[in-house]
Order: structure tokens, then sequence, then C-alpha cells
């Protein structure tokens, strides 16, 4: 009895990865096409040398970090011409209210009118934890770059402007760096490094153009047991991206988001 489940569980397994990589291919083709039309569509934008950068913040009753720590990293960033997209995963805190204390007309809120379904398993709920706002966001970016942010971590002050930078100088559509990344209470470690892998590249060390806006973060990537920001990283370098990577610090990224399962 017991060879016949184990028989079972393994076929079902073979049929989930076969499944996975027919899925992948077809997908791989799909982006390959909508990457060469938005490339060829796109406007040629080397010139703007002030771009407008989107950063892009899904949250869910984090109100006291987020005013307190990430949109004020982003307030004192050396480069200024950005708008701050904040997406509530309907949050019933106090979020609006002190985002609206900042007075500031580039800081935009919206608050979904009900929360996102994610998985019940504590794992599987981190990886894809706050998947359905930060979609929602990336419709409401209206900049030429994107940069993702969580709503518990913090960008370096020139965070916006070194990574701009050298995306454009180097014809990047995406580009990531170094973050801190905090392991034990008050133990940090530097994350990111070349080439592009699982583990070596955080969600808010990442700026991409917005003309890969098509790509959209899977709300299914935990039953391939990937965090969903690298499964569309690694969608985007499948697809062919142009993708650099700046061996400097561009924030930090601590341990509240690592022990969130919300």
């Amino acid at each position: 009895m017991q060879n016949k489940y184990y028989k079972h569980m393994r076929m079902v397994g073979k049929r989930l990865w076969h499944h996975y990589y027919l899925k992948n291919w077809i997908e791989y083709k799909r982006n390959r096409k909508l990457l060469e039309k938005v490339r060829k569509n796109s406007k040629d934008n080397k010139n703007n040398e002030n771009p407008l950068i989107s950063v892009r913040i899904p949250t869910y009753n984090r109100s006291k970090i987020l005013a307190e720590r990430v949109i004020p990293s982003i307030l004192r960033q050396t480069y200024q011409n950005f708008e701050i997209i904040v997406v509530g995963d309907h949050c019933t805190d106090n979020t609006e209210e002190l985002i609206k204390n900042f007075n500031d007309n580039r800081i935009k809120f919206f608050n979904l009118s009900k929360r996102g379904s994610y998985p019940t398993n504590p794992i599987d709920r981190w990886r894809v934890a706050g998947i359905v706002p930060a979609n929602k966001g990336l419709e409401l970016c209206t900049g030429d770059w994107i940069a993702p942010l969580d709503d518990d971590d913090e960008f370096s002050e020139d965070h916006l402007e070194i990574l701009l930078n050298f995306a454009m100088q180097n014809d990047f559509e995406m580009v990531y760096g170094v973050v801190q990344m905090e392991k034990k209470s008050g133990k940090w470690l530097n994350v990111g490094s070349y080439p592009l892998n699982s583990g070596e590249i955080c969600h808010l060390s990442v700026l991409y153009h917005s003309r890969l806006k098509f790509f959209k973060y899977n709300i299914n990537a935990w039953k391939y047991e990937e965090p969903a920001d690298w499964n569309m990283w690694r969608r985007m370098k499948k697809a062919g991206v142009r993708i650099g990577f700046l061996n400097k610090v561009v924030g930090k990224h601590y341990l509240e988001g690592m022990q969130r399962g919300e």
C-alpha cells in the first residue's frame, strides 16, 4: 500500500514539473515576442537626462515602518524626479493618514477593496505575499523607470541616481546592485552578484525600464518553490532583457521582511 502511495506521488511530481517546463517554454516564446515589440515601439529617451522614476511599494498594515523608514529613504534621494506609488493590500490601519501627513503630491496611495488571496502555508505565503498590490502598482506607475521597494526596507541615499546612471550609460533595461541584508538582529550580509542567480539578488536592489511592465509577478510562483520577485527576474533574463550588475550597496533589507507571512 505504501509503495503505491509513493509511486502515485512520484507520478504527480513528474506531471507537475512537466507542466512547469511546458508552461515556461510557452511563456518564454511569448515574452521574447513582446520584448521585441516593445523595443521597436518604445521611443528613444536616451537624450532625456531627467526621466521620471516610479517607486512602487505594496503594503499591508505597516504604517509606522512605512512612514518612519521606507518613504523617508526615498524623499532624501540625491535624484528627485520620482513618484511614489503605494498600494495597500486592503490596509485597515492608518496607512492613508500617515501618507497624507507627508503633504507631498509625488506620493500616491491606492488601497485595494479586498485583500489578495495567498497560500496558507507560511513559507509559500512568504514567497508571494504582496503580489496582488505589487501588480496593481505596476498598472499605476507612469514613470520611465520602475524601482520596486518593499514596505519595511530602505534605499541608500544615492540608490536612484547611481542605478539610473548605470543603466542609461550602458543601455541596460534592468540593473541591480548590492543590498545589506539583516540575517540576524544586528548581523548584516551583503547580497548581490553577477551573473544573475537565485539568492543573489534582492527585490529592492532593482531598477528596470517601464517598457518591461508586461512582466507581471506570478501569484503561482510558490507552486514551483520560487519567490515571486526571483521568478520575474528569471523570466526577464530568459527572455533576453539586457541586464547589468552594479557592485555597490544600494539599500538595506531588514529582518522583518524575512519573517513576514501576512
